[in-house]
């Protein structure tokens, strides 16, 4: 039997439509050491789909264009250092929402960011079980 989807894919992806998706996809790769496992570009040479493989997840980007504007939304990622990815994404220009912290109650600590194309990044790691 074919499989339903591509081998390591989860189920569900989220799926970004943002302005200048490629400084966005520099940027995710450099934070989150992403692979992109596939691209297709426009005649412009927008990007029309790109897949982007964080950890075990798929991250799927295109340009905006006329009828699919820009939309911006939260992300939640588990990292195994909190610490390092936040700052790294800081130091690439990302803007702090909040700098990471274990809240009480909470068995993770977590930062949150905004990329360069205004999505609100959490990133957590699990530290009190």
């Amino acid at each position: 039997m074919k499989a339903y989807k591509p081998t390591n894919y989860n189920s569900l992806s989220p799926y970004l439509i943002v302005d200048e998706a490629e400084k966005l996809v520099n940027q995710l790769i450099e934070i989150f050491n992403g692979n992109v496992l596939r691209r297709f570009d426009r005649e412009d040479g927008k990007i029309a789909h790109l897949e982007l493989k964080i950890d075990d997840s798929v991250l799927m980007i295109s340009d905006s264009v006329s009828g699919y504007p820009a939309q911006k939304t939260m992300l939640h990622l588990y990292v195994p250092d909190v610490f390092k990815t936040f700052e790294k994404a800081i130091n690439l220009g990302c803007q702090l929402i909040e700098k990471p912290i274990n809240k009480a109650g909470d068995a993770d600590t977590r930062g949150s960011f905004y990329d360069c194309a205004g999505n609100y990044w959490a990133v957590s790691t699990q530290t009190n079980l």
